[in-house]
């Protein structure tokens, strides 16, 4: 079984043009998010060949009667850089925002890009001016085909030019410490709950093939793969499945089916 799902495009103020013109759209600011799976509102992804379907209801039609689908998949392409963030883990997200999970998310990077990251977060507490974390970051030159694991807690900032495909938790809760002067809300009493510490080796994968967390399994393929169960597909370049030839990016939820090019594949986790 195979289910195409239709892109939604989310314009932000740190958006790229890259990506506006990847997918031959007109948005004001340039689109930042591609979101390629999605049952988060306003931007719940539709299946494509399903007239007024969205993928909530069609995974309700096959007896998938979940209140929200837990992944979420997208494209990112930044400008300039992300604010400075950190996201709650499912603890915080539920007895502080009224939300089921929190957002645990990781990084494939498509193209070279950097990030930053904050390891000692909890040093958050010692700064008298938010952009005092500046300071603190530690900036990682990626390379394509490397992973980096972005967990709730870790404060962390994606770079300009960088081109990734995120997967996470279904959860749009960020909470902003610092905006690079883009006068954006903050959130700094709740980010202080949210950091935690962590070790460089647990976060940077090089030239990954599986990376695992309790929300998910990403493995990277190539060649031709014989899926069994229900797997998530996002291509990375043009291939085949099911006989239907697909495009980089294109994403699928696929049953037992057979692909041919390179992928990643997602599976979801605990």
């Amino acid at each position: 079984m195979l289910v195409k799902l239709e892109p939604r495009f989310r314009p932000m103020v740190w958006g790229s043009p890259r990506l506006n013109e990847l997918f031959g759209v007109e948005t004001e600011p340039f689109v930042g998010e591609v979101w390629l799976l999605s049952d988060l509102e306003p931007f719940v992804t539709n299946v494509i060949g399903e007239s007024n379907t969205n993928l909530r209801k069609f995974l309700k039609e096959l007896g998938v009667d979940l209140p929200r689908f837990p992944l979420l998949i997208k494209l990112v392409s930044p400008a300039q850089w992300l604010s400075i963030q950190v996201h709650p883990d499912d603890e915080l997200a539920r007895n502080v925002e009224n939300e089921p999970w929190g957002k645990t998310e990781c990084w494939y990077f498509v193209e070279t890009g950097k990030v930053a990251v904050v390891l000692n977060g909890t040093v958050l507490k010692d700064c008298s001016n938010p952009s005092q974390i500046r300071e603190h970051l530690t900036y990682i030159d990626m390379n394509p085909g490397d992973l980096f694991f972005v967990p709730a807690g870790l404060i962390h900032t994606l770079g300009p030019g960088s081109l990734v495909v995120e997967i996470q938790q279904t959860s749009d809760l960020t909470y902003r410490i610092d905006d690079w002067g883009r006068k954006r809300e903050t959130h700094l009493e709740k980010a202080l709950k949210a950091v935690k510490d962590f070790q460089l080796e647990a976060l940077l994968h090089r030239n990954f093939e599986k990376f695992e967390c309790d929300h998910f399994t990403v493995y990277r393929v190539s060649g031709r793969t014989h899926l069994v169960g229900f797997w998530i597909v996002v291509f990375l370049k043009d291939g085949l499945v099911g006989g239907y030839k697909t495009k980089a990016f294109e994403t699928l939820i696929a049953v037992d089916e057979s692909i041919e090019g390179d992928a990643l594949l997602i599976k979801i986790g605990k």
